[in-house]
């Protein structure tokens, strides 16, 4: 009520009687019930007893009548508000303490116009004190209900203000706090109105003073005092008007109550405070216990009590205990109706916190007292209809919440969980459903991550998907323990409906059950829709694990292949798109590895459009995967449901109808069971993430973690994968479709071609199979393992037995690898739907098929008619060059240089690609020279080891030389060359490079020979490169065509070459101590060999004239070379010198080197006048023996390095002289001139000369001796030994110094035998070399040795190697221990042999090979050879330390294959290209169409290489030319390995010998015999003159 409602009560008197007589009337009103009288006086008070008396109503009697009256009085008269206050505050203490007489109204009446509303708060507080003091008293004295009805006015008429407390205190105290109500007339205000009118206009207060408290403001406190204030006074009103309805409800109409029962719940509704919230849901359970709800408002109650439970949930368990009334009262089901109602309406607008109040109530009445017969009737289906109906209705997080927390709770509980019936599971409105529709907001799994463990943990969406697991684990175990009570497929709908949320099990299960009833089979009505769903939920959802996935793909790969077979072909297509549909986003590495792999296997089957389509996806793939990986981390992150991508649509994949294959298990019956149906669960399966906070948290820690990960590292598994799958599918093509693998070939040169848009893996992937495409001689392609690249891939620092293990781990590639290309077994036949081409033939091919082949393509040509596909080599080389002359990473360019030379060995692989072998020529030539591309090469691998390389394939090069003019081959000479004086760590594999040239470009290396030997000369001292330049000069002394147009000074520059690696062997000789390795030692004795062996050659090769001029020079640097200073007459002046007394002649040490010297200047003085052959025997007979002994008369010399022995007769003087050297033995016969005999003779003697010896006679050698009989002093001599030796010899015997020494005794049997011996050591170097064929795909030893015969350009081989010998009878050729009586070993072998080398080549295909059976016949099949025979043949070649191995089988050659002890250098022949296998008859046709004469090639190189066994150790010492591989004209092909042979075998003989053992040649070993005999003979002599001496003495004494 305003104040101006309130009524005027102040009555205007002028005069002070009529206030008296007012005054009096009052005192005597009080004073009339006093029991007891007070003293008083004005201005005092006392107490007039210490202990007062009490009234019956426990008031005192303190105050008397005028104490009273004078406190009235000041009320009434004073005009001071404090003092007024004051005394209205003694009244009311009077009041309460004083028994004064009945109608107090009286007092109030006095002070009623305190409560004014123009008095200030405080006066007015006071008169409401003294108001309540009177109403307590009168109500304690049982006044009328007149002073009630007075004291009723004034409180309902006064103003709502800010004493509103005492003024319901006062009010509270004349009802008895609602116990005892007033009785009103018809003219009273009714109190529902007031009380109501109160409520709107304290909560109206409230509500703006809370308002106000809130923010931080100047008047905070105050503000929050008026706020605390008028929550109290709503408080006290909203109790109060409980109590009325407590004790008073019958008082009330209905209407009334629903009055202030809307106020209330209005002020519950439009509230969040606590306190009230609780009076509403007081109130609701007054009306309810004490009274009758009204029906009316029943469900604004209700709503009320949901909301209240969800806003304040400290409250639940009041508003829980309010529904608890209302459904045990007469309301029950009208209350569960109004709950359903709450979330079935949509028209009505509700609050959130209702409907989550009503989700929660529902679920606890379902909960309550489960089995116990209850006043009100619910079922599960009404419940979840509800549920259903609110979350369809609203789209609200927090509903979907509260649903799911009540079914947790419903689901959790197993007395809940049993009341779910079997019909509820297949009603519309389920249990299942409903959790599918509450779970739509649930945060998905995402990459692992713990979403508990986020911030804001209490996120709806989280607190979602949390309550879900919980839900979907006890369905899953309820399932597998049998406890569920609905039907199977109703759970298997609801896993789909939330399948990205299942986990692992629950997953399978459901995949369980869609195979184990055939669902996705199309023995199933709907099993497209089966599958997609199938595919959705467990496939597409990439954050499903790998084995669940991969499950799914097994399973449709099997669902594929039986459609394959029973539908159409668009159905099964259509089916196939499905599961490729979403390969460009995969981001498991493993599953697309899986889903790959099977596009591998259908690709297989797949007609070309089909085929061409999956590549197109693959290669989609590839890109999408490789542009994902340059974008931000949000473009790598999984998603949750893969969808539709038209560009990459595989609309029809049209598969060959003629090559259905079936794969997987047969399809059983239909299945018995209901199909599952999929609609609703294809609508719930497309779920999205909440937009809420969390959404952010998840994708903030998702970045983090991929930030974490490698940034490349699914680009490159993805890549690498997709690669390696082109890889098989070109594969398969080989062998069932050569368009395929065309196809395939032109999408792998467009990912080479681009290397640095991949990671190095991929590119490296497909390189393994590029660089293993070789061609046959039917150029059919066919694939081998890399094999000829061990040396390549050391230098390159990717040689497995020289890594170490950390490198090995961490290389992309190395070598060697496996035999398979990435697990795909390599074919064992060339292809025979696929050939080569190049530029040069592709366009002939394109013109000369035009109506057959297909439109035109860069990379290949198909002619679909014949069934031959071309792929055009000329397109994968120049990709290849460009990356080796522009650069690239290091491990892919690495590999290219490492693989390119054994692949460009295959000649016949790139027989049409002149421009791009020009253009690789140009490129290697300029990178040699120090143009290299900018390289990333690792730690350890330097440019120089880069260039090794590149000499290397420069060798391979070689091969194409019908390309090159000679300027083209000038420059290749010229770069090698000046790599050769680029680096030392490139020298030695320039020096073998030049070697090869010197066979295949002989002009151009005339042209550059000058600068060649300038640096070999400035190279001497690098112990590295002198094996290798000596190697050299020994082969290039055996190519006439090069030293044909030689000088005096360029042999001078050879010989003196020679001598400093001469001096260098001696000085690393010199060196070695116990110290120095048996390597050491091995390289100083092959090195002194090789020395040696350049002399020799070298000077046999001049010229006789040019050799008689340069022997001084030659002799003197020889003996220079040693240590020694001799003159150079001193050993030899053209036959007028004489030898010094340090000269070989002589007793005393001769050191090894000179022995070799001596050796050698013997050579040289045999060879400077004559140009003899040396025989292998040099025995010859003595005069004949029929003569008398008397008749001929023989001495021996040794006369400084030789053996002189002359036969004379002694009365004709025809003699037989007998030179024996270290190179040599000469006989020469000597008739005298008839006029030197004496007179006595007869000349018919002389005539006669030789008649007497018998040529039908055996002459004896020396073995035998010369005479038994001296001749005595009566016989007539003519001539004597002693002067055909003194004529020859011209030595003075005075000249003791310089004498020969006589053999005293020549029959003395220790100087025969020293003789014999002397004549079988050979005067020639012998070589025994074996030569081994290997067909067609042999590999095993006895297929190998059973070989009788070989291919004609293997005779050819043999034809240059050597001369065809027959071995019966032969005695004149060295046959290294081949039978030469019997033709145990057979009847011919091939031989060779020069003025001072003989060699023997044992071939196993002219040693016999006896069959078992003597009847077999071509048609018994494989022949079963005799062991005694392939053994016979293993003996002659197992101790051969050298080996010559022809091997066409066109697989790499294993070191192994013919295990000996003693083969130590195996020498390898492969030819360019391997030999056609058998063609079918249509094949063979089409390839002589296409291609020609498949035998008919410009090129006829062959590949060598030289094998070591790996026991020896020859790294440092033993490197020829051809150790790594080389390629050879094949003219040029028998002198290359020849020379190579003899070397191999001279170092193979040097590293058997023992360690302290030395490597002496055959001249050397007879030099050292006769310097033995000679100190022999010398020591004898020195006995017997001192034994005469000695008896000379003793005869004296005895005469003395």
């Amino acid at each position: 009520m305003s104040q101006a409602e309130w009524p005027d009560t102040s009555r205007a008197t002028s005069s002070g009687s009529s206030n008296t007589y007012r005054l009096g009337n009052v005192f005597r009103t009080l004073t009339k019930g006093f029991k007891s009288s007070y003293t008083a006086s004005t201005g005092s008070q006392t107490a007039a007893s210490a202990h007062p008396s009490q009234s019956g109503n426990g008031r005192t009697t303190q105050f008397s009548d005028n104490d009273i009256d004078i406190m009235l009085t000041r009320i009434a008269n004073s005009s001071s508000n404090e003092d007024r206050i004051a005394a209205a505050g003694e009244v009311a203490d009077a009041i309460s303490r004083t028994a004064i007489a009945n109608n107090v109204v009286e007092i109030w009446y006095t002070a009623k116009d305190m409560l004014l509303p123009t008095n200030p708060l405080d006066v007015r507080r006071a008169a409401f004190n003294l108001l309540n003091a009177c109403i307590v008293y009168d109500l304690d004295e049982d006044s009328t209900s007149v002073n009630r009805l007075v004291y009723y006015r004034t409180l309902v008429e006064y103003p709502v203000g800010e004493d509103f407390d005492l003024q319901l205190k006062a009010f509270r105290a004349l009802t008895k706090d609602g116990r005892e109500l007033p009785v009103l007339g018809p003219s009273e205000s009714p109190m529902v109105l007031i009380l109501s009118t109160w409520l709107r206009v304290i909560f109206k207060d409230v509500t703006m003073a809370r308002a106000a408290a809130k923010p931080a403001t100047q008047n905070v406190s105050g503000d929050s005092e008026r706020s605390q204030l008028g929550s109290v006074n709503l408080h006290n009103l909203c109790s109060y008007i409980i109590n009325i309805f407590k004790f008073n409800f019958y008082a009330f109409e209905e209407k009334d109550i629903i009055s202030l029962l809307k106020d209330i719940l209005s002020i519950c509704g439009r509230t969040s405070n606590k306190s009230d919230i609780i009076e509403g849901i007081v109130m609701i359970n007054t009306l309810t216990v004490y009274g009758n709800l009204p029906l009316s408002m029943l469900e604004q109650s209700i709503e009320t009590l949901c909301g209240a439970s969800s806003v304040v949930p400290e409250l639940f368990n009041s508003c829980w205990e309010a529904i608890l009334h209302l459904v045990n009262s007469h309301l029950a089901n009208n209350t569960i109706v109004a709950l359903y109602n709450i979330l079935r309406e949509p028209d009505k607008v509700r609050a959130r916190s209702a409907m989550k109040g009503a989700i929660v109530f529902l679920q606890k009445l379902l909960e309550y007292e489960p089995g116990q017969t209850k006043a009100y009737s619910m079922t599960v289906n009404s419940v979840m209809r509800s549920y259903n109906t609110v979350m369809t209705v609203r789209d609200d997080v927090q509903i979907d919440l509260a649903v799911c927390k009540s079914m947790t709770s419903l689901i959790m509980n197993d007395e809940a969980y049993s009341l779910i019936a079997f019909e509820d599971y297949k009603s519309p409105d389920s249990p299942l459903v409903v959790i599918a529709q509450a779970a739509r907001h649930a945060v998905l799994p995402f990459l692992g991550i713990n979403l508990q463990a986020l911030e804001g943990e209490n996120d709806p969406a989280i607190l979602i998907s949390s309550l879900l697991l919980q839900i979907l684990e006890r369905l899953r175990e309820s399932y597998q323990c049998g406890s569920f009570n609905g039907p199977p497929e109703a759970l298997i709908q609801f896993f789909l409906s939330v399948s990205a949320h299942i986990d692992e099990d629950t997953a399978n299960i459901v995949v369980e059950y869609y195979e184990s009833e055939y669902l996705c089979f199309p023995s199933s009505s709907g099993w497209r829709g089966n599958s997609e769903v199938v595919l959705d939920a467990f496939y597409r959802n990439q954050s499903r694990p790998f084995s669940l996935r991969a499950r799914v793909i097994r399973h449709m790969k099997n669902v594929y292949w039986i459609a394959k077979e029973v539908c159409e072909e668009r159905i099964a297509d259509e089916f196939l798109e499905k599961i490729f549909l979403t390969i460009r986003r995969e981001s498991d590495i493993d599953i697309l590895a899986q889903v790959v792999d099977f596009g591998v296997e259908v690709a297989s089957q797949m007609g070309i459009d089909g085929f061409k389509k999956l590549v197109k996806t693959f290669r989609g793939c590839m890109h999408a995967q490789n542009q994902a990986s340059f974008n931000s981390v949000d473009t790598k992150r999984r998603s949750g449901i893969g969808g539709d991508d038209p560009e990459f649509n595989m609309t029809a994949l049209h598969m060959t109808q003629n090559l259905v294959g079936t794969a997987g298990s047969t399809v059983g019956s239909k299945p018995t069971r209901s199909e599952v149906t999929h609609s609703h669960t294809r609508q719930t399966l497309s779920v999205s993430l909440p937009t809420s906070q969390t959404v952010s948290q998840v994708q903030r820690v998702s970045e983090e973690r991929m930030m974490q990960a490698d940034a490349t590292e699914l680009q490159t598994t993805v890549s690498a994968i997709i690669a390696r799958a082109f890889v098989i599918m070109f594969i398969q093509g080989l062998e069932r479709s050569g368009e395929k693998s065309a196809i395939i070939y032109k999408e792998l040169l467009e990912i080479s071609r681009r290397p640095t848009d991949w990671d190095p893996d991929t590119i490296i992937t497909i390189y393994r199979l590029l660089f293993r495409i070789r061609v046959n001689k039917a150029s059919r392609v066919v694939l081998i393992q890399p094999m000829d690249m061990d040396g390549l891939a050391e230098s390159l620092g990717r040689f497995v037995p020289s890594m170490a293990p950390e490198a090995r781990m961490t290389a992309v590639w190395k070598h060697p690898e496996q035999d398979s290309i990435l697990g795909a077994p390599l074919p064992e036949r060339a292809s025979f739907y696929v050939t080569v081409c190049g530029n040069d033939t592709k366009t002939l091919l394109e013109e000369r098929f035009l109506s057959e082949g297909e439109p035109s393509i860069e990379e290949y040509y198909v002619n679909r008619k014949r069934g031959i596909a071309s792929l055009n080599m000329s397109t994968w080389l120049a990709t290849v060059v460009k990356q080796i002359k522009d650069g690239t990473s290091w491990e892919i360019y690495s590999f290219i240089i490492a693989h390119l030379a054994p692949q460009l060995s295959n000649l016949q692989l790139f027989i049409a690609s002149e421009r791009e072998i020009q253009s690789l020529r140009s490129i290697l030539c300029e990178q040699l020279t120090g143009q290299l591309p900018p390289l990333d090469n690792p730690k350890g691998v330097t440019k120089a080891d880069v260039q090794v390389v590149l000499v290397r394939t420069l060798s391979s090069i070689i091969g194409y030389q019908s390309f090159f003019s000679k300027i083209d081959q000038d420059n290749i000479v010229k770069a090698v060359l000046v790599g050769l004086m680029s680096w030392e760590r490139i020298a030695a594999s320039c020096v073998n490079c030049l070697l090869v040239c010197s066979y295949e470009f002989p002009l151009s290396i005339k042209k550059f020979l000058s600068q060649i030997f300038t640096n070999f000369q400035t190279k001497i001292t690098n112990s590295g490169l002198s094996v290798h330049i000596l190697e050299f000069l020994t082969a290039m002394a055996r190519i006439p065509s090069l030293t044909s147009n030689f000088t005096q000074d360029d042999f001078k520059r050879v010989f003196a070459m020679s001598f400093k690696y001469i001096e260098h062997a001696n000085d690393l000789s010199s060196s070695s101590s116990a110290k120095t390795s048996h390597s050491n030692k091995i390289l100083s004795q092959y090195l002194m060999a090789l020395a040696y062996s350049v002399v020799s050659t070298w000077y046999l090769t001049m010229r006789m004239a040019d050799r008689r001029d340069l022997a001084p020079f030659i002799i003197r640097g020889l003996l220079l070379a040693n240590g020694n200073r001799a003159p150079s007459s001193s050993a030899y002046s053209g036959g007028s010198g004489q030898p010094t007394q340090n000269g070989p002649g002589f007793s005393g040490a001769m050191t090894p080197n000179d022995e070799r010297s001596w050796a050698l200047i013997d050579l040289i003085s045999r060879f400077t006048y004559s140009d003899i052959e040396l025989k292998m025997h040099t025995v010859f007979s003595g005069l004949g023996q029929d003569r008398p002994r008397n008749e001929v008369v023989g001495n021996i010399w040794i006369h400084g390095i030789s053996i002189v022995s002359i036969e004379t007769f002694v009365k004709t003087g025809i003699s037989q002289v007998v030179v024996r050297r270290p190179t040599g033995t000469t006989s020469f016969n000597i008739f005298p001139d008839s006029r030197m005999l004496p007179g006595w003779a007869d000349p018919e003697l002389l005539l006669s000369g030789g008649s007497s010896w018998s040529s039908t006679k055996e002459r004896p050698g020396l073995d035998s001796p010369l005479t038994n009989e001296t001749i005595s002093a009566d016989d007539q001599l003519a001539f004597l030994p002693d002067y055909f030796f003194t004529e020859l010899v011209a030595v003075p015997e005075f000249q003791s110094v310089l004498a020969p020494t006589l053999i005293p005794n020549p029959s003395d049997p220790a100087i025969v035998r020293a003789i014999s011996m002397f004549d079988r050591t050979p005067v020639v170097e012998f070589h025994k070399i074996g030569i081994v064929y290997i067909g067609l795909n042999q590999t095993s030893e006895r297929e190998i040795l059973a070989n009788s015969v070989g291919s004609k350009a293997y005779l050819d081989f043999l034809d240059g190697m050597g001369t065809l010998i027959r071995l019966r009878g032969n005695k004149q050729v060295y046959t290294g221990g081949l039978d030469t009586e019997h033709d145990v070993d057979g009847e011919y072998a091939y031989a060779w042999s020069d003025k001072i080398t003989q060699a023997i080549f044992h071939c196993t295909t002219l040693m016999p090979s006896r069959r078992e059976s003597s009847d077999w016949t071509p048609q018994s099949g494989e022949p079963i050879y005799d062991d005694e025979s392939l053994s016979n043949k293993k003996r002659h070649i197992g101790n051969n330390y050298v080996n010559i191995y022809w091997n066409e089988s066109g697989k790499p050659f294993n070191f192994e294959t013919i295990r000996s002890q003693f083969n130590f250098i195996n020498i390898v022949i492969s030819p360019h290209t391997k030999a056609a296998s058998t063609f079918s008859p249509s094949s063979s046709s089409v390839a002589s169409s296409l291609i020609g004469d498949p035998t008919d090639s410009p090129f006829d190189f062959y590949k060598v290489r030289v094998m070591v066994q790996p026991s020896v150790d020859a790294s440092t010492v033993f490197s020829s030319p051809a150790s790594h591989l080389k390629m050879v004209e094949k003219n040029s092909l028998p002198l290359f390995v020849r020379n190579l042979a003899f070397n191999a075998d001279i170092f193979a003989v040097v590293w058997h010998a023992r360690p302290d053992d030395e490597y002496v040649s055959n001249w050397q070993y007879r030099l050292r015999q006769i310097r033995n005999l000679k100190d022999r003979i010398n020591s004898n002599i020195e006995k017997s003159v001192t034994g005469v001496m000695e008896g000379t003495r003793e005869n004296d004494m005895k005469s003395d």
